[in-house]
């Protein structure tokens, strides 16, 4: 949908959110925003400690030390280096593409795939298969609300089967591999992944391969949160909240460090990592099915402009609320949270009552589309703007 808006994801939520409705997605959306650019932050920084580590550096400032040194490096580039960025993606592809190749060259000879495989032929369960598709899909569904920051420079008459499947394919490939690893490392270690995995890498990896691995993981977390900051960016605008650039970034860089400081203290990086996924299945899975909806509702055609305008326009709505919007993303998030039976959380009603496997990430895609879909189909005001749009668009042709 970026192409035919020419707006950023969270910003298409005025179609089926209303102005004002769509504040409460927006908000959720910028959280997840800064937690990606925190989450890319640490892995960063975990890589450059281990390097400091391997060169001698053993004091207990070193987390600190590598944190400011890779904020810094984030903020520079947010400032002046992203088209740098976007044109070095896909050299940094193939270097990291290589690296990783080398990973499973090294780590494959420690993963016993027999014994593995014979123990879980035993032990598999419909219940920890669908715990495990839960934790595969969160990572890709959690990019959903920033797809269309990205998409929206491309040309209107682009064909959105042609962004889903280059788009979703090379995530599909690159997400499918680095789970292969995962996997393989955790086999390797016996599933003891401890507090810190990168740093156990030592055990399989010769020296001279660990430092251009470490970073390469630097860089492309660098690289990733490079858009990240960006989408946060409009996230903070999205809210009407005016602030410069600089500023934003400024609050970006405290959020990361109010993260680093909890998951020093407070907790383990990955356990932290791993409820975060969770939890943001949760909204944006009902979040995403609503606006694909509303997409096909609309036959892929917007208002653009009325995207832009407060207190007016297609997408005001009534006071600046889309109810029908408003009531199926949270009718899907009480869905997700009560058929979900995780590690992050297990509802009483799937534990003591029905007994299943995680199926929150199903019924909070299901529900909340086909609410949308029925409730919104009658509104007044939704087929008016839908005439309009039919209008604006053949105007556009």
């Amino acid at each position: 949908m970026g192409p035919k808006t020419g707006t950023a994801g969270i910003v298409v939520s005025r179609s089926s959110f209303g102005q004002l409705g769509s504040f409460f997605p927006k908000a959720v959306s910028l959280i997840s925003a800064l937690s990606w650019f925190s989450i890319n932050s640490v892995v960063a920084t975990e890589a450059l400690e281990t390097i400091m580590k391997m060169g001698g550096f053993t004091s207990s400032l070193v987390v600190w030390i590598s944190l400011a040194i890779i904020l810094a490096a984030e903020i520079i580039l947010a400032i002046f280096g992203h088209a740098t960025i976007i044109a070095a993606e896909k050299w940094i592809a193939m270097i990291l593409a290589t690296l990783f190749a080398g990973l499973v060259y090294f780590v494959y000879p420690h993963a016993d795939l027999a014994q593995h495989l014979l123990t879980d032929s035993r032990s598999a369960s419909m219940s920890t298969w669908l715990v495990a598709m839960g934790v595969v899909c969160a990572f890709p569904i959690g990019w959903a609300n920033f797809a269309s920051d990205y998409s929206r420079y491309f040309p209107s008459e682009t064909s959105w089967k042609k962004i889903a499947l280059f788009a979703g394919g090379g995530q599909f490939v690159a997400l499918t591999v680095c789970e292969i690893i995962g996997v393989l490392f955790a086999m390797a270690v016996g599933g003891n992944l401890g507090y810190d995995p990168v740093g156990q890498l030592d055990k399989f990896l010769p020296a001279w391969f660990m430092v251009p691995l470490l970073l390469a993981i630097i860089v492309g977390g660098i690289a990733a949160n490079v858009p990240n900051g960006y989408t946060a960016g409009l996230g903070l605008l999205a809210l009407r909240i005016p602030i410069s650039r600089v500023a934003s970034l400024g609050i970006i860089a405290l959020f990361t460090l109010g993260f680093r400081v909890m998951t020093v203290f407070y907790g383990s990086f990955y356990s932290v990592y791993e409820t975060f996924l969770g939890y943001m299945v949760f909204w944006t899975g009902p979040w995403a099915a609503i606006i694909t909806v509303d997409y096909f509702m609309r036959k892929g055609r917007y208002n653009s402009a009325d995207m832009m305008k407060w207190g007016q326009g297609d997408y005001w709505y009534n006071k600046g609320i889309f109810w029908p919007g408003l009531i199926a993303w949270l009718a899907g998030i009480s869905v997700s949270v009560l058929f979900s039976n995780s590690p992050v959380f297990a509802s009483p009603l799937m534990t003591k009552v029905l007994g299943w496997g995680d199926v929150g990430f199903e019924f909070g895609l299901l529900v909340p589309g086909l609410l949308y879909y029925f409730l919104a189909k009658n509104q007044y005001s939704f087929k008016a703007g839908c005439r309009v749009e039919a209008a604006v668009a053949g105007r556009s042709i």
